[in-house]
């Protein structure tokens, strides 16, 4: 297995994930900030009390995404399979026609553009979809590994598979 700027290469499959050290930052900050409302008395208890269970869960959950990689792209020979924490995008290489980014809020963002009998099949309107799986790295390089992974080989899109 060939490991390239933090994304895993096997024969056909590429995972890419966050980066250890922002992740394991943004979980420690959540764990100092449980604490620091756990001792804290001159917000009241309820506030307290809230905040500590609101980040000490929070902090849990990234420490599990951290430990057990549940959010990450998947690319291999079926598709592309982004799962974050919230939700879950797959899609066939087939139902894919490139990848493209735009700046959205000051940020650059890789999108998806569907071909279109895909955009049919998911009963979507328009035909360009957020792709947000840069998970904190440039998104030049990972632009540049989606594109090459695309596999162009013509096949024709199964309306019957369900979207998830």
């Amino acid at each position: 297995m060939k490991k390239t700027k933090g994304i895993r290469k096997a024969d056909d499959l590429i995972i890419i994930r966050s980066i250890w050290w922002r992740q394991s930052a943004l979980t420690l900050f959540l764990l100092v900030a449980a604490l620091v409302f756990a001792f804290i008395d001159y917000v009241g208890p309820i506030i307290s009390w809230a905040c500590t269970i609101l980040f000490g869960l929070t902090f849990i959950l990234s420490l599990f995404d951290q430990v057990f990689v549940w959010s990450r792209l998947r690319i291999d020979e079926d598709g592309y399979d982004l799962r974050t924490c919230l939700k879950r995008q797959r899609y066939r290489h087939e139902e894919i026609e490139s990848f493209t980014s735009q700046i959205y809020l000051n940020r650059e963002l890789i999108i998806l553009k569907l071909r279109q009998p895909a955009v049919e099949k998911f009963n979507l309107k328009d035909p360009e979809i957020p792709f947000p799986c840069a998970f904190g790295r440039p998104v030049e390089d990972v632009l540049t590994q989606l594109r090459k992974s695309l596999d162009k080989t013509p096949r024709k899109i199964n309306i019957n598979k369900l979207h998830s």
